[in-house]
């Protein structure tokens, strides 16, 4: 987790983009300190979930704040790690992309920052969570209506191959299937939007590995 610089340099880069998006965070996990060095590079992003499970369940709840801080947009895309958690640091890094994709120029870039905008929106339903989200390729988009780690009961749905992270797809098939389907707190529903190359790794097994590992509801059934 480094740059060139060093990891000070690449803290201080981190911290000046994303300290406007921290708000949410500290509702969260409570207040953050300042950061004089970004988290030892040892996020386990090459290991399978229940490993990354166990590396955060042995973080002080400093430390745990101190990678949220600098590494939203790790934390939040990372199998394993507890639902609550992965929410919090996407929504901080949320307005990241979205201000990101607001500079750049061309079609593709506008479709995606439609389908955010679109995202940011639906998340102000009461029981959504964002599970993962990104820019690269077509754009991704894990979100889940209920709390997969406390359900019972946790459904997944892959949309079609070539489905694109845009607006029509936020708005209309991840609203209609996600408020459709789910009862939280009892269930929980989740579609995982992610590039086509995504679907042909073990992404999509890792996702469900990391859902097993966190989800803490006797008799679940993702």
């Amino acid at each position: 987790m480094t740059e060139n610089g060093g990891p000070v340099l690449y803290a201080q880069r981190r911290r000046k983009r994303l300290s406007r998006d921290v708000d949410y965070i500290q509702t969260e996990l409570g207040p953050i300190r300042t950061i004089p060095l970004a988290p030892s590079p040892d996020i386990p992003d090459d290991k399978c979930p229940a490993r990354r499970k166990d590396w955060w369940d042995g973080l002080s709840e400093e430390e745990r704040r101190e990678y949220l801080a600098v590494a939203p947009d790790l934390i939040g895309n990372l199998d394993g790690i507890p639902s609550l958690v992965r929410d919090a640091a996407n929504r901080a890094y949320l307005p990241v992309l979205i201000d990101s994709l607001a500079q750049q120029s061309g079609p593709e870039a506008r479709t995606k920052l439609e389908g955010l905008r679109a995202i940011e929106r639906t998340l102000t339903t009461p029981g959504m969570y964002l599970l993962g989200i990104g820019d690269e390729g077509t754009g991704r988009a894990i979100v889940s209506y209920g709390n997969p780690d406390t359900s019972k009961t946790v459904t997944t749905h892959v949309p079609d191959p070539g489905t694109k992270l845009n607006a029509d797809f936020a708005e209309e098939t991840l609203r209609l299937t996600l408020t459709t389907r789910a009862q939280p707190p009892s269930s929980a529903t989740i579609i995982w939007l992610t590039t086509d190359t995504d679907r042909e790794t073990p992404a999509y097994a890792e996702f469900l590995s990391g859902l097993s590992a966190t989800n803490t509801a006797d008799g679940q059934s993702p």
